[in-house]
This record gives structure tokens, C-alpha cells and sequence, in this order.
């Protein structure tokens, strides 16, 4: 498990995996069920994940020192939170990708009210 101290191994670009994941934590703690309908809600059901990809992707993040792993509560599930450092990655990944789609909205490949037909 990383400290706190310690420096992220992941940095911007994400995998869009990686950026939904760690999105569904922004608001607080959740175990694995939950981050899943956070992402095909999120996503408009456009993004459907299976557990098994979710569960070597949050490992992973927690080997990079972005999302901490917290042991099993009463209902059995395990909670996952981001870390100080996850926040940030998310936040950057969140700044580049709005400077991107801002690039495309000056090309006009998006209006400026995201409402395109």
C-alpha cells in the first residue's frame, strides 16, 4: 500500500477505464457494485464494465498509490477510496480533457452548449 507521501506512478493520459473508475470516487468510498452502476449511469449506459476488469483495474490503481483498498465491511464489500494523490491525477486528467474538447469546440466539432445534432 502506497503513503500518502509517496508520488503517484500513474499520470495523465488515463485509460478511459482508469479515469471512470477513479470519477466514481470522486464523491466518497464504494465498493466494487457500486463504482460499476456509477459508470454505466455516469456513461449513460454507454460504458459497461465486467467485475473482473474492475477489480485488476482498482488493484492496479492501488499499486500506483491512487485509490486505497479498505478491508471488507459488515455487508461483506470491499471499499475503495481515493487517495490525495488519486484526486489530483483525476483532477489533471479532467483539466487536460477539457482543454482537448475545448480544441474541438474552436474547430467547431462542438457547439459551445454541447448540445450537437
Amino acid at each position: 500500500m502506497a503513503t500518502q507521501a509517496s508520488l503517484p506512478t500513474a499520470t495523465p493520459p488515463l485509460a478511459a477505464r482508469d479515469f471512470l473508475i477513479l470519477l466514481a470516487l470522486v464523491e466518497g468510498s464504494g465498493h466494487g457494485y457500486a463504482i460499476l452502476q456509477s459508470i454505466a449511469e455516469e456513461s449513460d449506459g454507454a460504458v459497461r464494465m465486467d467485475p473482473a476488469n474492475l477489480y485488476r483495474s482498482l488493484r492496479r490503481l492501488a499499486r500506483e498509490g491512487l485509490v486505497v483498498e479498505h478491508d471488507p465491511d459488515e455487508t461483506r464489500r470491499r471499499q475503495y477510496e481515493l487517495t490525495p494523490a488519486g484526486i489530483a491525477v483525476v483532477a489533471s486528467e479532467a483539466r487536460r480533457l477539457e482543454r482537448l474538447v475545448s480544441v474541438a469546440r474552436n474547430k467547431q466539432l462542438l457547439s459551445a452548449t454541447g448540445q450537437d445534432s
